[in-house]
C-alpha cells in the first residue's frame, strides 16, 4: 500500500489536497506560546497555516471528541522537556510525504525541550496494526528568531489538474 501511494502521490496525498499534514508529519511547531495551564502550537505550513492546543494542567484526552487531522493533544512536564501524547486520529494522513499511512489508532509522542536559543523536537509513532515497532521521526532543531509567524497563503489545490505526470520530489520535513 505504502509502494502504491508513493507511486501516486500528486493522486493521493492529502496534504496536495489542501488538508492538515496531520502529527508527526507537520512536524515541530513555527511558534509555542506558553499559557499557566496549556501551550499553543502554530504552524505554518505548505498546506495552510494550522493550530493545536494543548493542555498542560493534568487532564486526560476528551471522553469523545471527534478524530481530525491533528488528533487530541495532551502535555506534561518531565523536568524541562515537554511530552505530548495526541491520539484519535481520523486515518486521512501520513506519517511522512512518501505514502506511510497509519491507522485512526496511531499514537504520537512528541518531546520538546530547549537549551539555550535552540529548541529540539522528537517524535514516536506507535501503530502496532501497521508498525512493527515505534517509529521515530528524524528529529528536529529549531534557533530562536525575531521573525513572527504571519498568516500563510491559503491552499488552493488548483494546480491539480496541470500536473503532466504523476512525479514527485522527497520533501525534506
Amino acid at each position: 500500500m505504502v509502494k502504491d501511494l508513493e507511486e501516486r502521490q500528486v493522486e493521493t496525498d492529502p496534504v496536495l489536497r489542501c488538508f492538515a499534514p496531520g502529527v508527526p508529519r507537520i512536524g515541530p511547531p513555527d511558534k509555542i506560546v506558553q499559557q499557566p495551564h496549556e501551550v499553543v502550537f502554530l504552524y505554518d505550513d505548505v498546506s495552510g497555516s494550522f493550530f493545536r492546543i494543548v493542555p498542560t494542567d493534568g487532564r486526560g484526552h476528551g471522553a469523545n471528541p471527534e478524530p481530525s487531522y491533528l488528533g487530541d493533544a495532551v502535555g506534561h512536564w518531565e523536568g524541562d522537556t515537554l511530552v505530548v501524547e495526541t491520539i484519535n486520529f481520523n486515518g486521512e494522513t501520513w506519517l511522512t510525504d512518501d505514502g506511510s499511512f497509519h491507522t485512526p489508532d496511531l499514537r504520537v509522542v512528541e518531546r520538546i525541550w530547549r537549551e539555550g536559543d535552540t529548541l529540539h523536537w522528537q517524535a514516536t509513532a506507535h501503530d502496532p496494526a501497521v508498525l512493527a515497532e515505534p517509529w521515530e521521526k528524524r528529529p528536529r532543531t529549531a534557533f530562536l528568531t525575531d521573525l513572527e509567524v504571519v498568516e500563510g497563503a491559503p491552499c488552493i489545490e488548483r494546480d491539480i489538474d496541470h500536473i503532466v505526470d504523476g512525479s514527485h520530489h522527497d520533501n525534506p520535513r
